[in-house]
Order: C-alpha cells, then sequence, then structure tokens
C-alpha cells in the first residue's frame, strides 16, 4: 500500500505480479494508513482533517471524527482496538467491535508533551507510545480500565546522552528529543 499526496489517494501494489491492483482516492491528506486484516479488504485512514475513513474492498465504507488531531495509528487484534497516538497526552481507543471509543490511555506527562507515534506488538498485547519528550510509554492492553496508565516509561534522551547520536548544536529550529518513530521486533 502506498500513500499519495496530490491528489491524496493510495494504491495497492502485487509485488509477486509487479502490477497495481487499485488505486482509490480519499477526502483529505494522508498522516497513516493501518491494515485492519491480513490482505487488502480491510484497511483505516488517518486523516488530517480529524477524521478516520474506514475502506473495505469495495471503496469507502464510513468514517467518523476523532478529538483531537491524529498522528499515527497502530491495531490491537487481540481486543479488536485501533489505537490513535494525538496532538495531547491522551492516546485514544476505538473498539472496532463495539464501534465505541474507549477510555482513552493518558500518558502522565506535562502539559505540552503530546504523543507522536505508537506500535502494537504482534507477540503480546502491548503498546508503545512515542513522545515529543523523549520517553516511550509502555501500555498493557489487557489492564483493565482503571489502569490506563504506562507501567514502563523508557527514557531515550537520557539514555543516549553522551553517546553522540543528536548534536545539539545542529538543530535549532527541531525538537531533537521527539521520538517520531517505534516499532516492535517479533
Amino acid at each position: 500500500m502506498v500513500a499519495g499526496t496530490y491528489p491524496p489517494r493510495i494504491r495497492c501494489y502485487d509485488l509477486h505480479d509487479l502490477t497495481m491492483k487499485f488505486e482509490r482516492y480519499v477526502d483529505g491528506h494522508i498522516t497513516d494508513l493501518v491494515m485492519l486484516g491480513e490482505d487488502y479488504g480491510k484497511m483505516a485512514i488517518l486523516q488530517d482533517d480529524r477524521t478516520i475513513a474506514f475502506h473495505a474492498h469495495y471503496g469507502k465504507h464510513e468514517s467518523i471524527r476523532i478529538p483531537k488531531f491524529g498522528r499515527g495509528m497502530a491495531y490491537e487484534p487481540t481486543t479488536c482496538e485501533l489505537i490513535i497516538a494525538s496532538s495531547c497526552n491522551d492516546v485514544y481507543r476505538l473498539n472496532l467491535e463495539e464501534g465505541r471509543f474507549m477510555q482513552p490511555w493518558s500518558i502522565n506527562a506535562p502539559p505540552g508533551v503530546a504523543t507522536s507515534c505508537i506500535s502494537v506488538s504482534q507477540v503480546q498485547p502491548l503498546a508503545s507510545v512515542g513522545c515529543d519528550d523523549g520517553i516511550v510509554r509502555f501500555f498493557d492492553s489487557r489492564a483493565p480500565d482503571e489502569q490506563l496508565k504506562p507501567f514502563l516509561k523508557l527514557n531515550v534522551q537520557a539514555a543516549t546522552g553522551g553517546y553522540g547520536y543528536a548534536d545539539t548544536s545542529r538543530f535549532h529550529h527541531q525538537n531533537i528529543h521527539e521520538i517520531i518513530s517505534v516499532v516492535h521486533d517479533p
């Protein structure tokens, strides 16, 4: 799957046959795209206008609006939840089986710290949320709704300090401590 910007569209390629299966235009610019199954039959598209568009094999199925601007998404198959990293202190959880938002996870950070990326483990029901303060927060999807806080915080900024990973003198216009991508190794 490939997402384009002008006009906003997605394309599905079959690498085995080196062919394009389909091309589909969408309503807004694409921020993230998540497959909801093992094939291209169901997908969720996070758009920059605070909507998530759900597509099936025949085309657009439904779209919903999320409370804050989304930055990344991940699908948790054990709970059937779409987990959305947003531009605030909350991580939104959309239960696709029930069709409603669940209580959001709180990253327990000072005001102004936002989530920037998210990843779900393929082996265990764990989610990692990267934030723009240089800390990766880990959540357990099996935890009851009363425990909506991270069970572990990994301070990447402190762990990599002094090893030359980020030269602070060269980056005056960026937040060099922001975690922009996380992934789980199966």
